[in-house]
């Protein structure tokens, strides 16, 4: 199985790292999007009484910035976003 990479980068644009994997690719979550998810939803839940993170994959394209290196998915931006 080839490896898959894809090149970190800082908040400035700048390359930092590699990070490779054997694994399959995530699809990103949010329903007629195929591009490759490279972020997690951030949004605050609760799961079993125990505080987390949704975790939902979604692409950068998808994903609603609301913080440094905080993300949120669609639904969840749509969400915070109404009164």
């Amino acid at each position: 199985m080839p490896s898959r990479c894809r090149t970190i980068v800082d908040a400035d644009g700048r390359p930092v790292a590699i990070a490779c994997s054997r694994g399959p690719h995530k699809a990103c979550a949010t329903p007629g999007c195929r591009n490759h998810a490279d972020k997690q939803c951030d949004f605050p839940v609760t799961r079993s009484g125990r505080p987390g993170t949704c975790d939902r994959f979604i692409c950068s394209k998808c994903a609603v910035r609301v913080g440094p290196d905080l993300d949120h998915c669609p639904p969840h931006a749509r969400a915070k976003a109404a009164p």
